[in-house]
């Protein structure tokens, strides 16, 4: 079952060999999150895999090569595990879009706002995903053209895909595709953010998609 932080706070497990950064990001989101931090790469999916946290920031300087392979290894072990890739830590910048494709939901600077650190673990916490705004457009772009280019893929766009769904799962599916939010998707359905995070959970199952941008995407193809 997925983690639940309707109730409780969401906890975040913070993997980087700097003590600063910990330290910093311990300062910020300790208040409203329950945080471990670890400093060994070859440790941390054990870790998370033994604490199922509902978050993990990755510190890519801590990963070097290995960090696809972790990112790989995190959902396989707990695949309801967010994860969020941390930039400006290593000079070697990250491939976002190849791990954005690898199952990562979202990417945060180092030197972010402390507000907007906060609301972006909150966000993806939530079900949301945390990128940059001139991202966006490349990522559908590149969603787009694999999706051309994989017609016959069962997971690709079309309207008989969408025929397994229920009627409620579809009215959530096409609020993503609007931009709505699971709290304000809950407040217009009346329901719990709780179920809406289920019925998202099944939508993405029975249309073979990964996220809300897939998501957005899948509806805007056969729109």
């Amino acid at each position: 079952m997925p983690p639940d932080n309707t109730h409780t706070k969401a906890s975040i497990l913070i993997a980087s060999g700097s003590a600063a950064l910990a330290e910093r990001f311990t300062g910020i989101l300790a208040d409203e999150f329950v945080l471990e931090v670890l400093g060994n790469a070859a440790s941390t999916c054990a870790a998370i895999a033994a604490s199922h946290p509902h978050l993990v920031i990755l510190d890519p300087d801590l990963f070097k090569q290995s960090l696809s392979e972790t990112v790989s290894s995190i959902l396989e072990k707990t695949p309801h595990t967010r994860i969020i890739i941390l930039e400006g830590t290593t000079r070697n910048p990250v491939n976002r879009i190849f791990l954005f494709k690898a199952g990562v939901h979202g990417f945060c600077t180092v030197d972010l706002k402390p507000d907007l650190l906060v609301k972006a673990a909150h966000a993806v916490c939530g079900g949301e995903i945390w990128v940059p705004r001139q991202l966006i457009a490349q990522l559908i772009g590149e969603l787009a053209r694999e999706n051309s280019k994989g017609a016959a893929n069962p997971g690709s766009p079309g309207a008989k895909s969408v025929e397994r769904l229920t009627p409620r799962e579809l009215q959530v599916a096409q609020m993503v595709h609007l931009g709505g939010n699971n709290k304000m998707i809950a407040r217009e359905l009346d329901i719990s953010e709780r179920t809406v995070k289920a019925h998202l959970s099944a939508i993405f199952r029975k249309l073979k998609l990964e996220n809300r941008l897939h998501l957005a995407l899948y509806f805007s193809n056969i729109s």
